[in-house]
């Protein structure tokens, strides 16, 4: 098992900067598809479907896939294993929030953000070597 969650925990060092990238694309794709599409209805606007396919894909399948490696994984830092396994989640609901009505969908971009930080602090936890041990004087 030690080396399956080696592998996991490769798989996941290099799956949430991938992540950090496709949220900060899945952003720039929110604020195209809005800027963008001035003349039709937001709601009505195909503008908007680049943003909704890699949402789907971010928010179901690729949460799914980030879900499984994470619990494979079960990263040895409680707190790095524990938003490591929520995140798959808080995606998940992400994908819900549209669908809410006005105040609920304007949770939306704030999740987006609060999802951004996650995986910034999990990216840089993943890629920081462990500390070497101080040597006794």
């Amino acid at each position: 098992m030690a080396g399956v969650r080696r592998a996991a925990r490769a798989v996941l060092k290099y799956l949430v900067p991938l992540y950090v990238l496709l949220v900060i694309v899945q952003i720039f794709l929110a604020g195209e598809g809005i800027f963008g599409g001035r003349e039709d209805p937001i709601e009505d606007a195909d503008i908007l479907e680049p943003h909704r396919g890699l949402g789907f894909f971010l928010g179901t399948l690729g949460a799914i896939l980030l879900l499984i490696v994470a619990l494979l994984a079960w990263h040895p830092i409680k707190k790095v294993r524990w938003w490591s396994i929520a995140l798959p989640f808080i995606l998940f609901i992400q994908t819900l929030l549209p669908e809410g009505g006005r105040w609920i969908g304007g949770l939306h971009p704030l999740n987006a953000f609060f999802i951004l930080a996650i995986l910034g602090y999990l990216a840089s936890r993943l890629w920081r070597r462990p500390a070497e041990p101080v040597a006794p004087v």
